[in-house]
């Protein structure tokens, strides 16, 4: 097929279409799944939650943090690649500037990552933020291909999860700017000509207390954020043009859930990365207020999370009396299921029992189960599940043969549901290495990798060929039939 060079027609069959030479979309995936494989797998000789942390309040390690962001940014450049195929973004320069950002952003941040030990290693950390760079042009040039759609007036344009996948983009790229801002305050604390001391002050800050304020706020509202989008796209793969007035509406009451709450969240990570002012404490009870769920951990778990399993379940509600259901759509929103079970239920239990688990105090009798928890929910929840539903979104499409999804769909049922009651036996009922919980996520965790390499290679082995999709070609428009432009 030959190139479009036009900016704004749709590219036909773009899976397959080369956008920077030999590179095609899929290629693209097929190359990002490879090489963050590899990374997350040199993850074990880096940072284990069940082996590293002492203690919730434990100082950040630098190395790990930077290690894990080489993967974050993979992470968000597969997700960038998913998501233009998944909404068909009709410009052509949209998709190549994407597939090369991302072919870019993952290789630099993730190079820089291995060897980013500590700031004074000057190589290695340009790198990564070269990296950090590109994830920017990235996430900048996947805003405006929603812009250019909307203009158009793409069918996708008109509905809730394009809104709520665009609204989640915007706040990714709030987020890595904040990131910018912390890693700047890091190296250069009192540069250009002590601007950062003079807007601490006004804002009655330290500038130490200001750095870390933009990166919980940075790092909070990306992860929730990725989530967000991820989950808007799956309601449109999933078919939420076709669905029926009764269970369009359960999904719309989800996906407004999800949009209010990415505004929101975007709101209070903003304010209070740059202020005094921090998310109260709701519900607060116990000694001094120890007990309680944090304001901000109740918008995102209610709101962005469990809208978001409110409108995959109208779809899987719908697809199952239809008698359509995919067992591949079951395995991502049970994985889903594990990411809310461990961040919402699991989480605001801890944090209703801080007198038991401490809040980063390691004298409180349940510390080491709360430090575990502390870095095990992010690694499990907000890096591998994402990882995981992205994979099997990639089969979806371009696995032709339904017994291919049905084997990796029961798969990753098992391997997720191993993986996260192993976690949770360590957590909840022995909190002691090489324990019960230790080893049936260690099961659960093979499992995940083999079927993931069993996937890639699949892939591989196969030519190219066109997407798969479940999204209707002309969608029920949710909002005003004719918006000015």
């Amino acid at each position: 097929m030959s190139r479009n060079t036009s900016r704004d027609l749709p590219i036909q069959n773009g899976s397959s279409h080369p956008l920077w030479g030999w590179w095609t979309n899929r290629r693209a995936l097929l190359f990002l799944i490879a090489w963050l494989g590899m990374y997350a797998a040199l993850s074990l000789y880096v940072s284990i939650p069940y082996f590293n942390e002492p203690s919730a309040s434990a100082d950040i390690v630098w190395r790990n943090v930077m290690f894990l962001h080489g993967f974050l940014i993979g992470l968000v450049g597969v997700l960038a690649l998913v998501t233009v195929e998944i909404f068909e973004c009709c410009s052509s320069h949209v998709k190549t500037w994407i597939v090369g950002g991302a072919l870019v952003a993952t290789f630099l941040a993730s190079v820089g990552g291995l060897f980013d030990h500590n700031p004074s290693n000057a190589f290695a950390l340009w790198t990564q933020i070269a990296g950090f760079f590109a994830l920017d042009e990235m996430l900048i040039v996947l805003i405006w291909g929603f812009w250019i759609d909307y203009r158009l007036q793409q069918p996708a344009s008109r509905t809730l999860p394009f809104w709520v996948a665009w609204l989640g983009s915007f706040s990714m790229l709030l987020a890595a700017l904040m990131g910018h801002v912390a890693g700047w305050l890091l190296e250069f604390p009192h540069a250009p000509w002590g601007w950062p001391d003079d807007y601490a002050h006004w804002a009655g800050l330290s500038v130490g207390t200001w750095t870390a304020n933009l990166v919980t706020s940075h790092s909070h509202e990306m992860v929730v954020a990725v989530i967000g989008t991820l989950v808007a796209a799956l309601v449109w793969q999933w078919g939420y043009g076709a669905l029926k007035p009764a269970t369009r509406t359960l999904a719309r009451v989800g996906l407004i859930m999800m949009a209010f709450g990415i505004v929101a969240m975007t709101v209070i990570y903003v304010v209070a990365g740059f202020t005094t002012a921090q998310p109260p404490t709701l519900f607060a009870f116990g000694p001094h207020g120890i007990d309680g769920i944090a304001g901000d951990d109740l918008v995102t778990g209610v709101f962005v999370m469990l809208g978001g399993l409110l409108a995959l379940s109208a779809l899987l509600f719908q697809h199952a009396r239809a008698g359509s259901s995919r067992l591949l759509h079951w395995a991502q929103a049970w994985a889903y299921l594990m990411t809310i079970v461990t961040v919402v239920v699991a989480g605001y239990a801890i944090e209703l029992n801080e007198q038991y688990f401490g809040a980063g105090n390691p004298q409180a009798p349940g510390a080491q189960a709360d430090a575990i928890f502390t870095f095990w929910h992010q690694d499990f929840a907000f890096f591998m599940i994402p990882a995981i539903i992205l994979v099997l979104v990639i089969a979806e499409r371009y696995l032709p043969r339904r017994q291919d999804h049905n084997a990796l769909g029961r798969g990753f049922i098992a391997g997720t549901t191993l993986a996260f009651l192993g976690g949770l036996l360590y957590v909840f009922v022995d909190p002691h290495l090489y324990g019960i919980g230790f080893y049936v996520a260690a099961v659960g965790f093979l499992i995940i990798a083999f079927l993931v390499a069993r996937t890639w290679w699949t892939l591989l082995t196969q030519p190219d060929q066109p997407a798969d999709t479940m999204a209707p070609p002309v969608a029920t428009s949710d909002t005003p039939r004719r918006v000015g432009g």
